[in-house]
């Protein structure tokens, strides 16, 4: 009877493995919030701002995400953006996007 007390023991730590892998492959991409001002260019040929907050997993990508959350709110091209971490030791899911200021 041991052997197979053993079995059932090797197939629950292999069923628990399975599940805390999968699990946690569902999960989204955790990041950091960040605060941007994005400039774009409106019908009139006039520069306008907008300031959006988004969810990067790096400093480096952070403009990036900005200006692709800018430009599905702004009524013309985003031709740059600057962003900042915001305050705090907060934590989001990647691709996460707002407005923070009134929309054009």
């Amino acid at each position: 009877m041991a052997p197979r007390s053993r079995r059932s023991q090797g197939a629950r730590a292999g069923a628990l493995l399975l599940y805390a892998l999968l699990s946690h492959a569902c999960r989204p991409e955790q990041g950091a919030p960040y605060l941007c001002n994005c400039t774009f260019v409106t019908d009139f040929d006039d520069d306008a701002k907008l300031d959006v907050e988004v969810c990067s997993p790096s400093d480096a990508r952070a403009e990036g995400f900005g200006r692709g959350c800018a430009q599905t709110h702004a009524p013309g091209p985003v031709s740059e953006c600057t962003c900042r971490r915001a305050p705090g030791p907060g934590s989001c899911d990647v691709r996460a996007c707002r407005t923070t200021a009134a929309a054009p």
